[in-house]
């Protein structure tokens, strides 16, 4: 996957967190991977850490999906 990453157009922060490597952006990473995978209490537990309620992650997770999806779908 290093591999890969070094010919995106993504900053440092990012790959470092894609790789699992320490980085202010992996406790955010390991949220999205929470929810992404329906691991609700890891998921809890994190966004508590970030002090974001859970509500929050839910409806910004929402409407990530919509998103991806609206730009998948070429509408």
């Amino acid at each position: 996957m290093d591999v890969l990453l070094e010919q995106l157009p993504v900053d440092r922060e990012t790959k470092t967190a894609l790789l699992g490597q320490n980085s202010s952006l992996r406790p955010l990473y390991r949220l999205m991977l929470a929810q992404e995978s329906g691991e609700w209490s890891q998921s809890s537990e994190l966004a508590k850490q970030l002090q974001l309620p859970d509500e929050e992650v839910a409806s910004a997770w929402w409407q990530a999906l919509q998103w991806a999806q609206e730009a998948t779908s070429g509408t």
